[in-house]
Parts: structure tokens; C-alpha cells; sequence
């Protein structure tokens, strides 16, 4: 039995203002906000009280991943427009040597409207210090 199929993307999908999303961690981090739901109620605390919600002999896993603005649009002659999302860096392997890298960088990457570009090259002009790339 599938449980998931009638779930489509459009049930996922809510007006969320750009004023209700954290730009910056607070100061003091643990003061951030916890959303709970435990038998079948939402409820808001602060992260400092987690501890009241992680049951015994639980195991937590810490995520210390950093978000990186890895998303780049580009526009074919055509006018298609092709968003390419950078996943990790491949050659250099290192993020930080990657992004400081000058000349060459491989990236592992999926490709948004792909099937629009089949071939050739997609081209986008940059300016960096008053200089176009």
C-alpha cells in the first residue's frame, strides 16, 4: 500500500513573508525557537528546554553544515531561464579552497528546467569591483 501518492507538491505550498524568515542566528543561540509536536499538538519553546523532550537513551546528531548562496541563473539565447544548484565542490574537494579558488572549480551540481538545455554554452555577465566577467 502507498501511503504517499496522493501527496502532491501544491499541499506544501504557503504564503511565507520574507519578514517571518531568521536572517541571522540569535546571540544567544540557545534562546532560539523549538517547535514541538507530541501527541498530535504543536506547541513553541525556546531550545534551551529541549532536554524536557528528548526521551532517554535517545541519540542525537548534530548538524553543523552552513548554508552557501549556491544557486545561479542563467538565460539561454532563447530566453529559458536555467538555474543551476551547486551541491559541493568536486576539484578542489575542500569548500574553503574551492571558494577561494581563481581559475577552476568542479562542482557537483542538478540543473533546474533542464530540459530546456540540451547543448551549448549558457553565458552570464558579472560585475565584481566595476569589472565585468
Amino acid at each position: 500500500m502507498n501511503l504517499y501518492k496522493d501527496i502532491k507538491i501544491a499541499d506544501f505550498t504557503y504564503d511565507l513573508p520574507e519578514s517571518r524568515i531568521a536572517k541571522y542566528p540569535l546571540a544567544e543561540r540557545d534562546k532560539s525557537k523549538l517547535l514541538v509536536w507530541k501527541n498530535d499538538t504543536i506547541k513553541q519553546d525556546n531550545f534551551n528546554n529541549c532536554v524536557e523532550y528528548i526521551p532517554k537513551n535517545a541519540q542525537l546528531i548534530f548538524n553543523n553544515t552552513r548554508v552557501i548562496h549556491a544557486r545561479l541563473f542563467f538565460r539561454k539565447e532563447t530566453g529559458a531561464k536555467i538555474e543551476i544548484f551547486c551541491l559541493e565542490p568536486v576539484e578542489p574537494a575542500d569548500y574553503e579552497i574551492a571558494f577561494q579558488e581563481k581559475e577552476h572549480v568542479v562542482w557537483k551540481c542538478m540543473v533546474g528546467n533542464s530540459k530546456k538545455w540540451k547543448a551549448g554554452i549558457l553565458k552570464r555577465e558579472v560585475e565584481i569591483n566595476g569589472k565585468k566577467l
